[in-house]
């Protein structure tokens, strides 16, 4: 596969990322489900490797770009997203309330979060609201909870655009990326 088409998949896997995270807080929403209900759950779960496959497209198109850092972010996201989701789908199968535990990867997601968007921010492949929103997209999803599932609904927005984003670069990254202000 390609560096092109690993961007494009990434992109579409990040957008498809941000519709699940909305979409498990709307129908939640709508049907009236509970928080444990199987479909919002499962929706919620596959937006982690959704978003784990659209990491491997920021990958693909920034790892010329960036040094550590972007590596260590990556491969710290790369393990906290695919932990989350086999994790919450096993859970959400199990019939389990200890969601709870997996919440404790929230701080690694967080600092891989971190890493990762400063890395983007150096890296000036991509416009640097991108970095910004990778660096304070958890952060803002974790202090809107009280409004939830708005603050899901957001977090899912944020991930649709940085897909869109990185979806429009898939032909730019057949060669050097170029660099934006």
């Amino acid at each position: 596969m390609t560096s092109s088409d690993l961007v494009r998949w990434g992109g579409v896997a990040t957008m498809l990322a941000g519709v699940a995270f909305a979409g498990s807080a709307l129908v939640g929403l709508v049907f009236g489900l509970g928080v444990n209900a199987l479909l919002p759950a499962l929706l919620f779960a596959s937006a982690f490797g959704l978003l784990t496959v659209g990491f491997v497209g920021f990958h693909a198109l920034q790892k010329a770009n960036y040094g550590l850092i972007g590596r260590a972010g990556f491969y710290i996201l790369v393990v906290v997203l695919s932990v989350e989701f086999v994790g919450r789908i096993v859970l959400a199968l199990s019939g389990s309330e200890t969601y709870w535990i997996l919440d404790i990867g929230s701080l690694g997601a967080l600092i891989g979060f971190v890493l990762y968007g400063v890395a983007t921010l150096q890296a000036r492949v991509l416009p640097w609201w991108c970095g910004v929103a990778i660096i304070v997209g958890l952060p803002v999803r974790i202090a809107m909870f009280p409004v939830d599932p708005w603050g899901l609904v957001v977090f899912g927005l944020l991930w649709l655009a940085l897909g869109g984003v990185l979806w429009s670069r898939r032909e730019a990254s057949t060669e050097q990326p170029a660099r934006v202000s």
